[in-house]
């Protein structure tokens, strides 16, 4: 029986009365609310335009199929290549499939970049060295909470003239140097998924500060490729909508998000005091620019000290206490083989090694420390 479970949302009365608004208008699918909700999120962002979609997987399709190649109506002195099949987009190796699969589907290709040890975010170094003449875009993960080295990252992009684009999926609220992740480049993008720090069950948002005529786009191909009359199609076009139900949820998540981050970062300092110091564990380090919202707390295992990984797991989830393995490196997938290479000696070892604990904001301090009691255990002395 799981006593501490992975993940708890941080839902009640207010997102209760937000749903019962909607129910009462009689009016459930994408609509005002749904506008409202999207301009609040722009709003907190301090960003020109956000579109809500169904999922963050959603978000990064939306975001590379707005920079493809396949706009006659678009700006033609825009500075930037569009991407078309046979260009190149730098994406780090420890990340979520889904980030790799929407390029895939543009027909450009996916090119690995090592992570560091430390941080779990893509090298500079490593991004430099894998640009080439074919390279139209860098799409940067913050993953787990934290931020990837963005002004740097921008730098390079504004000097080759790339694409930038953002997955923040996991690092909503996070700033690098008192600006919000995900507006720092061309596209940001955002999931409401059930585990992330606020939700709306399953949902998305992809956020631009360019223009008009680009956004407009964006929401064009999430709602079936209609631009302004009804039944023409312009381009190539999903149905990727949500309704007035999760953005209402939404909008009472978002009133309250400065709680929840503060609540967040009380769960996150107190596993930090009990962990911080065991042998044959490594923290998630966060560089001085960062202010961090935590996703989930990673622990980096060295392989000697505790015993595997995944027997970890399944010895924790008998006593209560659920965890996972962190991202499989997408290129060691058999779904992905093609782009398998050797070089991602720190993407590999995190692979093996990341095991993910309970959080959320309502988690006690008492569970965190059972949670600890249960881990030091497994320690090979």
């Amino acid at each position: 029986m799981i006593k501490i479970p992975l993940n708890k949302n941080t839902i009640g009365p207010a997102e209760k009365k937000a749903l019962n608004a909607v129910f009462d208008s009689g009016f459930m699918t994408m609509g005002k609310v749904t506008k409202k909700f999207e301009k609040e999120f722009a709003d907190y962002l301090g960003v020109k335009h956000a579109i809500y979609v169904n999922s963050g997987s959603s978000a990064n399709l939306l975001a590379f199929s707005a920079i493809q190649d396949n706009d006659k109506h678009r700006n033609t002195k825009h500075a930037k290549k569009f991407l078309k099949k046979g260009d190149e987009v730098i994406v780090p190796a420890v990340t979520w499939s889904t980030t790799i699969w929407p390029i895939a589907q543009t027909g450009a290709k996916s090119v690995f970049v090592d992570s560091e040890p430390n941080t779990l975010q893509m090298s500079v170094k490593e991004i430099k060295t894998a640009i080439t003449s074919k390279t139209k875009a860098i799409c940067v993960v913050h993953v787990l909470g934290n931020a990837g080295y963005i002004e740097e990252i921008r730098d390079i992009c504004r000097k080759k003239n790339l694409w930038l684009i953002e997955d923040t999926c996991e690092s909503l609220g996070v700033k690098n140097k008192n600006k919000y992740l995900g507006t720092f480049g061309d596209i940001g993008t955002y999931s409401f998924q059930a585990t992330k720090t606020i939700t709306t069950g399953e949902g998305g948002m992809i956020v631009t500060k360019k223009g008009k005529e680009f956004s407009n786009k964006i929401r064009s191909i999430k709602s079936h490729g209609v631009l302004k009359e009804r039944y023409f199609h312009v381009y190539p076009g999903h149905n990727f909508r949500l309704t007035n139900i999760q953005a209402a949820i939404g909008c009472a998540q978002l009133e309250k998000f400065s709680k929840i981050k503060k609540e967040r970062n009380r769960v996150y300092s107190h596993y930090k005091r009990l962990f911080q110091n065991i042998e044959g564990i490594k923290l998630q380090k966060f560089n001085r620019n960062v202010s961090p919202v935590v996703w989930t707390f990673a622990i980096i295992l060295d392989g000697k000290t505790f015993p595997m990984r995944d027997k970890i797991i399944k010895i924790l989830y008998k006593k209560g206490i659920e965890t996972r393995n962190g991202f499989y490196s997408p290129c060691r997938l058999p779904l992905y083989k093609k782009y398998k290479t050797e070089h991602l000696k720190n993407s590999n070892n995190l692979s093996r090694n990341v095991i993910c604990m309970p959080f959320f904001a309502s988690l006690k301090n008492k569970q965190i420390e059972y949670i600890y009691k249960e881990f030091i255990k497994l320690k090979i002395n």
